[in-house]
């Protein structure tokens, strides 16, 4: 008898059948209620699996299958991977392979991953040309929203300390928001003395970072902090579109080979580049959640997320969740230098 089932483009391979139900319904959910199988046994997901599946969601414990398939049976399927223990051999991974674009990392105090994480993988995955969400959009109903546009590095400055006091308000313990001043400090360089270049792609500031500059009104990022009782989010955005997917992955993978997975969550000095000094590891071991949504030429937008009900101590042992979306066609081309 031949099965005239219609075959799925969406699906999670996962060896807890709860676990893999719950995150299939939330990816179904944000595919527009398109049908997501779940299995534990590889061969009776591949029977139910299209000839050109476009996501598969599994753990890290069934990475290495999951990247043979990608190489080898499925050119067209994008991976998102979770785990709940250390992310270095899925971000390794990720860095060899740019359909893995979303390693989420799983909290062990919480039931399954993030639903609204593995919702986000799921739409920016499916629709890369779509626009990305507001921060708004990220946060739960009710969120309060604070902006910035600094000029100059006094506003920069400036900046930095309200986003300390916006923090402390908003309900993170003192140490929690000078973590968060120094990230928006970070951000804030990276937006202001890397991102901008001329109209040859050439970098205008970079240069010295120890000087003070003014932008042009077209330069002018935009930091925003957002927060809704249980999380605390910071985001800045840069009218540049300069950071590459390779400066992301390479600049963490170096980061945490130098320093040994033990002090993941330890600022690394990094001076290849003319960068900030402190680098991606800096900015992806800040908070729970890194998301960063680049449009070549155009845009970067990175988003970090803390949440208030873990206490920093516990918040070290945990897996930090990052998010690579690119709104871009074959066509376009970036510059070489990585601008974060």
């Amino acid at each position: 008898m031949i099965d005239s089932a219609p075959k799925a483009t969406i699906a999670v391979l996962e060896r807890n059948r709860v676990v893999g139900q719950r995150i299939a319904r939330v990816m179904s959910a944000a595919a527009g209620m398109q049908d997501v199988p779940v299995a534990s046994d590889p061969a009776e997901l591949r029977a139910r699996l299209s000839d050109r599946p476009l996501l598969l969601g599994c753990d890290a414990a069934d990475l290495d299958l999951a990247l043979e398939w990608a190489a080898e049976r499925y050119p067209s399927m994008h991976l998102l991977v979770w785990t709940s223990g250390n992310t270095d051999a899925v971000l390794e991974a990720a860095l060899r392979e740019p359909r893995l674009s979303s390693v989420v990392g799983w909290p062990s105090f919480a039931s399954m991953p993030r639903p609204w994480e593995i919702a986000l993988a799921v739409r920016r995955i499916l629709k890369p040309l779509a626009l990305p969400p507001r921060l708004s959009d990220l946060l739960s109903w009710g969120a309060t929203i604070v902006k910035w546009r600094p000029r100059t590095s006094e506003d920069r400055d400036r900046t930095v300390a309200e986003v300390a006091h916006w923090a402390e308000r908003a309900g993170a313990p003192a140490r929690v928001a000078e973590r968060l001043a120094a990230l928006a400090h970070e951000l804030l360089m990276n937006a202001m003395y890397d991102a901008p270049v001329d109209a040859g792609g050439r970098p205008r500031y970079t240069h010295d970072r120890r000087s003070d500059i003014v932008l042009e009104e077209s330069e002018i990022p935009t930091l925003r902090l957002g927060a809704d009782g249980a999380h605390i989010a910071l985001q800045a955005h840069d009218p540049f579109g300069t950071l590459q997917r390779r400066h992301v992955f390479e600049g963490i993978t170096r980061g945490l080979s130098a320093r040994g997975a033990d002090s993941a969550r330890t600022p690394v000095l990094d001076t290849s580049r003319g960068g900030a000094g402190l680098g991606m590891l800096k900015i992806y071991a800040a908070g729970a959640v890194l998301v960063v949504d680049v449009s070549p030429a155009a845009s970067t937008t990175v988003t970090s997320f803390w949440d208030l009900d873990v206490n920093p101590r516990e918040f070290r042992s945990l897996p930090a969740s990052i998010h690579y979306f690119e709104r871009s066609t074959p066509a376009m081309e970036t510059p070489e230098r990585a601008a974060w």
